[in-house]
């Protein structure tokens, strides 16, 4: 369905009966992100799944910050009638999920990010990653998404998708296809890592329990949720063999089975 907020029409899946899980999707991704392990569960969920600003169904809504976005989804929640839900984002989704969790902490009862981050810690990182994100966006816009989207699989970041079934490798390309170049630009210029507020210094403050999913291929944010487990209050750490960054893709009954656990302690 589609709910307008503050301006700003989003489109918004919400189905089933349960505890609350609010399931947000990386760069380039859709709701769909996450049928892999939705099937999974063995816990009945409400869940609720939103396309981010630029991307799927909500598609280009104009340059959207983080806080921004943030705003929204609470909106969103209270028109839902949701005082309290519990969140799982990936990667893009993960940095939103736990930017929703610092700026609305009322609102979150558990905390699940994979292959995630806080975002940068200094002020020369972040207008470095603002230089990369706008030549990104340059390159979208003048060369299109199918010519992105195969610099962006060709990242090393990607390289454990090798090892996917083909079916998954092309409904996840099918997926990175059907996005807008206007939508994804949007997207990297709003709520890239460069633009979006650093929480490593607040991680402490956040009191709900955190579940950090990191692959055991993904050394860069292996070492990065290592470091946040150690800064939060209530964080767990869990490692997953024979995966990189796309956990729920690459491993998907293990990711499912972990989120189950984490939600019925």
């Amino acid at each position: 369905m589609r709910m307008k907020v503050n301006g700003r029409e989003y489109w918004v899946e919400d189905e089933g009966e349960g505890q609350a899980l609010l399931l947000l999707h990386g760069f380039t991704g859709r709701t769909s992100t996450f049928d892999s392990i939705t099937s999974r569960f063995e816990k009945p969920f409400r869940l609720l799944k939103v396309d981010l600003p630029g991307h799927g169904r909500t598609g280009s809504i104009g340059i959207v910050t983080m806080e921004r976005f943030c705003r929204d989804l609470k909106a969103i929640l209270d028109q839902l009638g949701l005082e309290k839900v519990s969140l799982l984002g990936y990667s893009l989704g993960g940095r939103t999920a736990l930017s929703f969790a610092m700026l609305y902490p009322e609102y979150v009862d558990r905390l699940i990010l994979e292959s995630a981050s806080p975002g940068l810690p200094t002020t020369e990182e972040q207008l470095a990653r603002q230089a990369k994100d706008k030549g990104l966006s340059e390159k979208l816009m003048e060369e299109g998404v199918e010519s992105f989207v195969d610099f962006w699989e060709s990242l090393p970041l990607f390289d454990s998708h090798q090892s996917l079934p083909d079916d998954v490798e092309k409904a996840l390309r099918e997926e990175r296809l059907s996005q807008t170049a206007n939508g994804l630009s949007e997207s990297l210029l709003g709520m890239g890592t460069g633009h979006q507020p650093s929480w490593w210094d607040q991680l402490s403050s956040l009191k709900c329990p955190v579940l950090l999913v990191t692959g055991e291929e993904d050394e860069k944010f292996r070492n990065i949720n290592r470091d946040m487990a150690e800064r939060f209050t209530r964080a767990t750490h869990r490692v997953v063999e024979n995966a990189g960054h796309t956990v729920h893709l690459e491993n998907p009954g293990i990711f499912a089975k972990i989120v189950d656990g984490f939600m019925i302690k």
